[in-house]
């Protein structure tokens, strides 16, 4: 792919971002006939969809979202090789508190047409998750498991969403950086953008499709966003972007895996407990309540990918992107707080705390108010994609904005606008510890 964006360069259409969501759209705009040019200010997937821990799952208490990934896990089921899917399933293993919210995630999947099965009650969730697992310890009151799931390798589903992108017709420029935006004189975001500004030069065009994940904040700036915006309910103006990181990794324990009845084929498990945590390496308190922990067969057939609870930051710096950056690497106690996490779910792990070897990761998530995505228009001809958080799972989002670009309008992005917060329509929480479902 070309570094230099040729001097006097034009595009009906340019994409911001080389990551899942920039690359899905400039696929599906190309294919609809625009000229389309993606800038990128690093190499593809350099952003959160590169180190992402691939899990795809339809475990979502908003109804919308439910409908989305369903579009989304068909993209992955159409060329599973090219985006390294695997379609082993997600399960999901919860305490009482929970058990409406599978109960209400199970009938949106039967209204979506997307196959899952629903667990409920103490003895009948141990006897599911024993079958499977006949050494798994952690008390649950309900198992929800949804077949379509599994978890895709991060960087081959950005290499394919970037072959099809070009194969389409577009043109994807590296190593160039957005620096702002020429209004004609007007304020930020009052008028259309005549040019995006670069460290190549200026670049033409008709409309921008700014995908740029955690970069978000400073190029909401540019396009003369809000810092903060009016939520119904909320007694002031919420932040309009938060950041949170994500703590994740992979572990390796010798001579044990994650093997049980399914082999290989063993589902993404999602356990969630109430109880409090304490560390399988000295007996101290890790999480005094509610706690989480996600986790697959590691990507090489052996050890175990996971994470665990996301931390809240303040503004961090988004450079360099990723675990070599201080700010962005996983809290010290993640490899002892998501191992223990194992030891409470498996009898194999117990004890053995110390024995864990680690390969920490880490990055930042940018979340909205409610914690899902914003698409919408930023400007006259500056359109917003804001993934908050959930992009690699979300292949079709990207598709859905170029159709409402196109088209001018999708009423399946209405749950996905900016106006939402103020007329108090946002997403359903959950009630689990994560801002994400």
């Amino acid at each position: 792919m070309a570094k230099r964006v040729p001097s006097g360069r034009r595009a009906s259409h340019v994409v911001i971002g080389g990551g899942v969501q920039g690359l899905s759209a400039a696929w599906r705009l190309a294919e609809r006939g625009a000229d389309v040019l993606v800038l990128e200010k690093d190499r593809i997937g350099a952003g959160a969809s590169g180190i992402a821990g691939g899990v795809v799952r339809n475990y979502y208490r908003s109804p919308a979202v439910t409908e989305l990934i369903r579009r989304s896990v068909e993209i992955f089921e159409a060329d599973p090789d090219g985006f390294g899917f695997h379609q082993v399933g997600y399960l999901a293993a919860v305490p009482e508190e929970q058990v409406e919210d599978l109960r209400a995630i199970r009938g949106q999947h039967e209204a979506a047409g997307y196959d899952s099965e629903l667990v409920v009650g103490a003895g009948a969730a141990r006897d599911y998750m024993t079958w499977n697992w006949p050494d798994w310890r952690a008390p649950v009151e309900a198992v929800l498991r949804e077949s379509r799931g599994g978890w895709a390798d991060a960087m081959q589903t950005v290499r394919r969403l970037a072959e099809r992108a070009r194969a389409a017709g577009a043109e994807i420029a590296e190593g160039v950086e957005v620096t702002g935006f020429d209004w004609g004189g007007e304020q930020p975001g009052e008028g259309p953008a005549r040019a995006v500004l670069t460290s190549e030069g200026p670049i033409g065009c008709e409309a921008v499709v700014a995908a740029p994940g955690p970069w978000i904040g400073g190029l909401w700036r540019m396009l003369g966003g809000p810092a903060e915006v009016e939520v119904a309910g909320s007694e002031r103006p919420r932040r309009f972007v938060e950041y949170w990181k994500a703590q994740e990794g992979q572990f390796a324990l010798p001579g044990v895996g994650l093997g049980g009845r399914a082999g290989i084929e063993a589902p993404v498990v999602h356990l969630d407990q109430t109880g409090g945590l304490r560390s399988d390496r000295d007996g101290r308190e890790l999480v005094p309540g509610a706690w989480g922990i996600y986790f697959h067969l590691g990507r090489t057939g052996t050890g175990v990918t996971g994470g665990g609870l996301p931390v809240l930051l303040d503004e961090p710096e988004m450079d360099p992107y990723g675990p070599e950056n201080p700010e962005h690497a996983v809290e010290d106690h993640f490899p002892d707080f998501f191992t223990s996490g194992l030891a409470v779910a498996f009898e194999r792990f117990r004890g053995r705390g110390d024995e864990w070897q680690t390969t920490p990761a880490g990055g930042i998530v940018p979340h909205t108010p409610d914690n899902y995505p914003v698409c919408d228009w930023a400007a006259p001809n500056a359109y917003v994609i804001v993934d908050s958080g959930h992009s690699f799972k979300m292949l079709a989002l990207g598709r859905m904005v170029a159709d409402d670009i196109v088209d001018g309008g999708n009423e399946d992005l209405a749950p996905y606008r900016f106006a939402r917060f103020a007329a108090g329509e946002t997403h359903i929480a959950s009630a689990g510890p994560y801002p994400w479902t």
